[in-house]
């Protein structure tokens, strides 16, 4: 029998805070699903995080559940599992009343045994007889230890062609920048699957998907799959991958002899354009600097595009702050730029050395050395070190004031602001010495 599947995983609709990045994770979620319809699939298998959080905007669901329903109306089943960011320890998880409406078909249903061990049981699909289980996630990876007590021989000595659904970071497949992420061994997984549909990983793998025809051949090498994000949910994802994407699956299987013959090809969603610019300020000046970005930024073609702009280096004078990040952004979009994303975080001045501090130092020890560190590479007109350090000293004592019980919030800020600018021999505006 021929069967194809699409496979896509951590859509994190909502994630941005910017609207308009939201709205291009939006297209990319309805271009997906337009093509997914227009491959005429058989079902669709999504891999954890439909939300970036479990119980998102109006606007959110209200997308999730027409484009759901596209599929639905089309004859494709949705089979899927909870993410990190879908679920919900309460299970008040807006997943929850899409599985109600029938849009959304939980596969990791289970159950723990008289000795604490958890059963999976599976789902068959009526259309293609494939079966599919899988482990949802929870929060800080804590499934990990549901894979731990999980009944494999089970799984494994069930007959047929099947998929097991997982939203886990395996550790022979950890790419190096996400070294520090939680993940669990390959010898926690089932045995004797056709397939794995991967997700939690915003990368895909084996990354040679996104490149040259992007089909891969499924084999004991190769069976276990992570699409990546359907869309960036981050700078450093726009700026690195730019695009995101989803997987489609189809080949021979025969549930019979329990063979299959499958290979993954990865396609791409591109909704909007993105333009990405590296700046670096090494050994210039805040008004160099500031030349440097207005010469790049004019040679730019910004027009319908997104542009993250990432400024590194190390000042020789001035200040990071003055480099201001809303001001390039708006030059950008004065430029025709639909946003622009400006990220400083490489960008230091050498008026500002790093401070390091010794181990086995007590706080107060700690605290006084970086105050006395950071006064004396602080330099502001009329004010010395030694003051500059008492003042650092008197703002921390400020701010550690509680509020007295009966002090009304006003009360209690006010007093803070006139202390504040006791400090810094200060007067309120419109007030004289």
């Amino acid at each position: 029998m021929f069967v194809k599947f699409a496979h896509l995983s951590d859509c994190h609709l909502g994630a941005w805070r910017n609207e308009i990045l939201n709205q291009t994770g939006y297209e990319a979620f309805e271009q997906a699903i337009n093509k997914i319809i227009e491959e005429e699939v058989d079902f669709v298998i999504l891999s954890g995080d439909l939300f970036d959080i479990s119980n998102p905007k109006v606007d959110v669901v209200d997308l999730a559940v027409r484009e759901l329903k596209k599929l639905r109306d089309k004859n494709i089943p949705v089979y899927g599992i909870m993410g990190s960011h879908d679920f919900s320890p309460s299970d008040n998880s807006m997943i929850r009343p899409l599985i109600s409406a029938g849009l959304f078909i939980d596969v990791s249903k289970g159950e723990l045994t008289d000795n604490k061990k958890l059963k999976l049981s599976f789902i068959q699909d009526a259309k293609t007889g494939i079966k599919l289980t899988g482990l949802r996630a929870r929060k800080r990876s804590l499934e990990i230890e549901d894979y731990k007590r999980l009944l494999r021989e089970d799984l494994e000595n069930e007959e047929g062609i099947k998929i097991f659904v997982l939203h886990t970071m395996l550790s022979e497949l950890k790419p190096v920048e996400f070294k520090d992420m939680e993940s669990a061994p390959k010898s926690l997984l089932p045995q004797n699957f056709a397939y794995y549909a991967g997700g939690h990983l915003h990368k895909t793998v084996p990354e040679k998907l996104r490149t040259g025809d992007n089909t891969l051949i499924v084999d004991q090498k190769n069976s276990i799959i992570y699409p990546g994000s359907l869309y960036p949910t981050d700078f450093r994802e726009l700026e690195k991958y730019q695009y995101g994407g989803f997987c489609i699956v189809s080949g021979e299987v025969n549930s019979e002899s329990q063979s299959s013959e499958l290979k993954v090809k990865f396609v791409p969603i591109k909704p909007r354009e993105i333009l990405t610019l590296v700046i670096d300020c090494t050994n210039k000046t805040v008004i160099d600097s500031l030349e440097l970005i207005d010469q790049k930024i004019s040679a730019l073609n910004a027009e319908d595009k997104i542009v993250t702009v990432r400024i590194i280096g190390s000042l020789t004078s001035g200040r990071a702050y003055e480099i201001k990040s809303n001001e390039i952004a708006e030059q950008l979009r004065n430029k025709g730029a639909l946003d622009a994303l400006i990220n400083k975080n490489a960008l230091t001045s050498k008026e500002y050395a790093p401070i390091s501090v010794a181990v086995g130092k007590t706080n107060e020890e700690i605290e006084e050395t970086l105050i006395h560190e950071h006064a004396e590479t602080t330099n502001i007109k009329k004010i010395s070190k030694k003051d500059m350090e008492n003042k650092i000293h008197r703002i921390l004592e400020v701010l550690g004031t509680d509020r007295e019980e009966g002090t009304q919030v006003r009360e209690y800020n006010e007093e803070l602001l006139n202390q504040f600018l006791e400090i810094f021999d200060l007067t309120k505006k419109g007030e004289s010495l």
